[in-house]
């Protein structure tokens, strides 16, 4: 969220260490521009989400009567949910990926360095907005982890809002550490034809982290899409729990994101919406099959599975052939 021009950003600080709150409380008001409220008990923060509309929420996980994860979750409910920053001691990462799932838009851990903790504010409700344009196009960005992943979780979904009139952008972020040939990225720009879509393929992304998320944040600047698809966060495969980590701007930044499953993705994935593609699954293969025809070997992009997991996620939804997401971020 943006806050309006002509007034302070609103910041609610939720944090029951006292000498924490006066640290981040002090460098916010220091900065100029801020208007800060302090929560030292989760029941009280809950209360003042709900009552007031706000710009920035920061909160410790470790909090008295509602836990920080639970005001990430109730801060994703509201008409107009603030960007949210969690500042945290847990180093675990069960910890900052639960936080994650629940909302957060970024983490730091404690000790918090001043300089990175006025950044990561700055970044976050920083004013500057695109002009929304009356009449343009709408746009769909779906990120994957590695190439194919798109096309497996989500491309019947693409093909339907595609003919809905909606730009579809595909965005690899990792590449496929067995696949030594490149195979995988000769695929992508004949897959992305057959969905209708723009593959993107940025080979500084590809191995540079910091990069992935600079490329996404032009990428939402650029083109302010309306809906995101990304892979979801608790996945056994390293790159696309990174790709997962990149999108974190998109929660903030666009109206709806939603998580596909991969192959690798954990039992913790718990769909809650359901896209009937029954007419769409024979193009979805196709797109697949333009991986195996340009050479790539991975099993989890055979046609065949893919109609496979359609079929088994149809008990969701009238027996048909389906594509099942987690909702992440929706907001009118």
């Amino acid at each position: 969220m943006s806050p309006a021009s002509d007034g302070p950003v609103r910041v609610l600080l939720v944090e029951d260490a006292l000498d924490q709150a006066l640290l981040v409380s002090s460098l916010l008001q220091g900065e100029g521009g801020f208007e800060v409220t302090y929560s030292q008990d989760g029941f009280h923060a809950a209360q003042l989400l709900k009552e007031r509309k706000w710009d920035l929420l920061i909160t410790d996980l470790n909090l008295p009567g509602v836990d920080g994860f639970e005001l990430c979750r109730i801060s994703r409910t509201l008409p107009e949910p603030p960007a949210l920053l969690v500042i945290t001691g847990y180093t675990s990462p069960q910890y900052q990926e639960e936080a994650f799932r629940a909302g957060a838009t970024e983490i730091l851990l404690k000790p918090l360095n001043e300089d990175e903790l006025l950044a990561k504010v700055r970044e976050l409700t920083r004013r500057e907005e695109a002009p929304v344009v009356p009449g343009a196009r709408r746009t769909v960005l779906a990120v994957g982890g590695l190439v194919g992943d798109v096309e497996m979780g989500c491309g019947g979904t693409l093909l339907k809002e595609g003919a809905r009139g909606a730009e579809i952008v595909i965005v690899p972020l990792c590449l496929d550490e067995m696949d030594i040939t490149g195979a995988g990225l000769k695929g992508t720009e004949r897959a992305a034809e057959i969905l209708g879509a723009r593959a993107i393929v940025d080979e500084g992304a590809l191995v540079d982290p910091e990069r992935r998320v600079s490329l996404l944040a032009e990428l939402v600047r650029d083109l302010r899409p309306s809906l995101a698809f990304v892979p979801f966060v608790d996945d056994r495969h390293p790159p696309r729990r990174e790709a997962f980590g990149a999108s974190r701007v998109l929660l903030e930044r666009v109206p709806t994101v939603l998580a596909y499953q991969t192959a690798t993705t954990t039992l913790e994935f718990k769909p809650d919406r359901f896209e009937d593609i029954r007419d769409q699954v024979a193009r979805k293969m196709e797109a697949l099959a333009a991986y195996q025809a340009a050479g790539a070997a991975r099993l989890d992009l055979a046609p065949r599975l893919a109609q496979a997991f359609a079929r088994y996620w149809g008990r969701f939804e009238r027996f048909g052939e389906v594509e099942p997401f987690e909702v992440l971020m929706h907001r009118d």
